[in-house]
């Protein structure tokens, strides 16, 4: 068995990466948009990633929460540091669309009025409030991240009062309704993966209980945890990554990437430094902001500079790569500047840590809550 010290991981900086790379694939998804003649078959189901986004939330914050922890004060300061988490760089890209829309430059939805953009400046647009996207249209994602965190200690108490096999049973029921049951709250019928306006809430609400549920089956990992079962996790991510790229099988993505998940952060904890993990680290702190900054960037400076160079279907490759390397120059500044700042100011202001026991449902103590990348969509107290 590996020694407890290599067992106790400040931060899963391999799932920090799956999430820059999720998120650059996101973007690329919606950059393939630029010009019709880019084949729709160019990474296929890419969007699928936001669903690994409520995966992993639900896995890093589950792990890091005092299994012990009750009470309102303890509830208000995690609403604190979520909200913190998610919620400058939403209200800067927010009015970064509004200044866009009072210009008259038109952005990927042309929905932009007032109870628009106070059901944004809420983030309830994806509580099924609206028919349609607005503003920073992914920021739907974030609404949805909201309401699991809203309900999260419902989840958790739902997740320590059952064993573990009942727990997978309640999620494998809550995908097979809300994906495959005719419910008449999608847009489309059983189209639960394609929900975003329509109860995006719901479509989050699954992954993220899946999350909790990889939590829990962590914490009896122990006899497990082995550096090579890394390397199966890696295997199996980027097996999913190559199965997205070709067709849309969600229910297979899930699987795929539950177990890279499960198996990554099994194999991870058995380091004690995790090889390339100041590199990892940093790109992980990226994600956030490129999934937050890539419609904007698409508007004012990829579309546009498509059309300026004449660019065709055949550079697109290419001209993906540069545009991956520049997001990720922003999202890295914009994360240095601005999320951090920000988030480290409004933390402040949640009441201070209660006096409690060291172990959380991750059975091994984090150094901080904090200090782990908690999600969403999130990342490095900072993540999902």
């Amino acid at each position: 068995m590996p020694d407890m010290e290599a067992s106790e991981p400040r931060r899963f900086v391999v799932l920090d990466f799956y999430r820059f790379v999720a998120a650059l694939g996101v973007f690329i998804f919606h950059l393939k948009l630029i010009d019709p003649g880019i084949s729709p078959a160019w990474n296929g189901s890419f969007g699928l990633f936001v669903d690994m986004f409520f995966i992993l939330s639900g896995f890093v914050i589950s792990y890091s929460y005092p299994a012990d922890t009750s009470g309102a004060r303890s509830y208000l300061r995690f609403m604190v540091r979520r909200i913190a988490r998610i919620y400058p760089l939403h209200l800067l890209t927010l009015l970064a669309f509004a200044g866009l829309a009072l210009a008259g430059i038109a952005g990927p939805t042309v929905h932009s009025g007032l109870k628009d953009f106070l059901y944004n400046l809420l983030l309830i647009q994806a509580w099924g409030v609206t028919d349609h996207l607005s503003f920073n249209a992914p920021a739907w994602s974030i609404s949805a991240e909201l309401f699991c965190y809203l309900v999260f200690p419902l989840l958790m108490l739902l997740a320590t009062s059952v064993r573990p096999i009942v727990l997978a049973i309640i999620v494998a029921a809550s995908y097979g309704i809300l994906a495959h049951a005719w419910l008449p709250i999608w847009a489309e019928r059983s189209q639960m993966y394609g929900a975003n306006f329509d109860c995006g809430m719901l479509r989050a609400l699954p992954s993220f209980l899946n999350g909790i549920l990889l939590a829990v089956l962590f914490k009896l990992s122990g006899p497990y945890r082995r550096k090579l079962v890394a390397i199966a996790g890696i295997a199996l991510f980027a097996t999913s990554v190559l199965i997205l790229n070709v067709f849309a099988k969600p229910d297979l993505a899930i699987i795929l990437f539950s177990l890279a998940i499960l198996f990554t952060a099994i194999g991870e904890s058995a380091f004690k430094k995790f090889p390339g993990s100041a590199w990892l680290g940093r790109l992980g702190n990226t994600s956030y902001a490129i999934y937050m900054l890539h419609e904007l960037l698409l508007i004012l400076l990829f579309k546009p500079a498509w059309h300026y160079f004449g660019l065709q279907p055949g550079a697109f490759a290419p001209f993906a790569l540069a545009c991956c390397v520049v997001l990720t120059i922003a999202a890295d500044i914009t994360y240095t500047f601005v999320e951090n700042p920000a988030r480290k100011l409004i933390n402040r202001l949640a009441p201070s840590a209660p006096k409690r026991s060291t172990k959380s449902l991750g059975e091994f103590r984090p150094v901080a809550g904090e200090a782990l990348n908690l999600d969403e969509t999130g990342q490095p107290a900072s993540a999902r």
